[in-house]
């Protein structure tokens, strides 16, 4: 039950990262940039398996259902399908991947900000071809791609400092 709450606040918590953005010139981007993917990382790497990956599906659907928890307050069946949908597949991917190193890698600083690095890289790999559907290629390089690579690196480091931060309270809460 209680993994169902957190699952429900990361829900929301995501929702409320998609209203942290920047808008960008239609010429430039796709799409805004926005606090989602930081705050991704965080739940992929927190919220236990599969429980990541149901906070995500419960994001999806509060979405599709009309909560206007995509970006700039927008939600329903057209936007979930539209330009995002590539990036939004890429959420799960990402947490998946994640999850899969997390079991692999030590807890340090390093091999998170790695792992956070490449699910980024995945969540812009998917993006990107979602937005094949509607342009060629190098369109969809330059407006899906590109306008993220800089916010993507700064996010993947203010979350692994995050995630370093957390592990080290968690720990001195475990020494008492």
């Amino acid at each position: 039950m209680i993994n169902l709450l957190y699952s429900l606040i990361a829900a929301v918590a995501l929702g409320a990262a998609a209203q942290l953005s920047i808008s960008l010139p239609e010429s430039v981007s796709a799409l805004p940039i926005t606090g989602q993917t930081l705050v991704l990382l965080l739940i992929a790497k927190v919220q236990k398996w599969p429980w990541a990956i149901i906070s995500i599906l419960i994001y999806f659907l509060l979405g599709v259902l009309g909560l206007p928890v995509f970006t700039d307050f927008n939600s329903g069946w057209a936007v979930f399908t539209g330009n995002s949908l590539g990036y939004f597949i890429g959420f799960l991917a990402a947490a998946y991947f994640i999850h899969i190193l997390s079991k692999k890698q030590k807890n340090r600083f390093s091999p998170t900000f790695i792992q956070f690095l490449g699910a980024s890289l995945i969540i812009l790999l998917f993006g990107f071809i979602g937005l094949l559907r509607f342009t060629d290629p190098a369109t969809a390089f330059q407006k899906g791609v590109f306008p993220f690579l800089a916010g993507a690196l700064i996010k993947v480091f203010v979350a692994a400092a995050l995630i370093s931060v957390y592990r080290r309270f968690r720990q001195l809460m475990e020494m008492k």
